[in-house]
């Protein structure tokens, strides 16, 4: 499916949000994942830069390993695993994604080139080799919270997504901590704090 706001057909540096469904979050509210917070952040940009903008909505259901597989891999991680190794353990891939449709929709809409709104190095690699050109990249960084701050550690270092330590945990003063334990033994090392003063949830980096 393909989303587009303003007219950007015969348009060059589009910004365009390549996203893969994710039920969990978009559907039930799930807060393991930052999935659903980077399509708002998506759509709310292509509104507000005025130049209009895409998004192309993908079915890849957890990597594009299928919602039973996603819940499947939720369970394992519930052992203290990663989001990779969870995968791994199950003999399923790290990221099983395609995106020839993506190429398919910006070729039908006549999209000269586009800026993508992506931190995910191979989603870039997997478009340019299916044909599509990229001009730049627009950050969309979400801040962690208490329930995906490991997942979002894994994907910053084991599949190289470009987030800046975004999944650190912020104090009001801006000291970072890698963990809310590491946050207590600062400031709130009394072991009194409102965690809103303690994370950040949502920071936008549309640099």
């Amino acid at each position: 499916m393909c989303l587009v706001y303003g007219e950007v057909e015969g348009q060059s540096d589009v910004p365009v949000r390549v996203h893969d469904a994710c039920f969990t979050s978009e559907v039930l509210g799930s807060l393991k994942c930052d999935c659903k917070q980077q399509l708002e952040l998506a759509m709310d940009y292509i509104k507000e830069n005025g130049r209009g903008g895409i998004v192309c909505y993908l079915q890849q259901e957890g990597r594009g390993i299928g919602l039973a597989n996603k819940i499947a891999a939720y369970a394992v991680q519930e052992t203290g695993v990663d989001t990779v190794d969870a995968n791994r353990q199950l003999g399923l891939p790290d990221d099983t994604r395609e995106y020839s449709a993506v190429e398919n929709m910006l070729r039908e809409l006549n999209v000269q080139s586009i800026q993508l709104m992506t931190n995910n190095p191979r989603k870039i690699r997997e478009l340019e080799c299916a044909g599509v050109k990229i001009t730049g990249r627009i950050p969309c960084i979400v801040k962690a919270n208490l329930f995906n701050e490991g997942y979002l550690a894994a994907k910053e270092r084991r599949m190289s997504h470009v987030l800046d330590n975004s999944w650190c945990y912020w104090d009001a003063a801006g000291t970072v901590y890698n963990s809310i334990d590491e946050a207590m033994e600062g400031d709130y090392g009394d072991g009194t704090y409102d965690e809103c003063d303690v994370v950040i949830t949502k920071n936008r980096r549309f640099d």
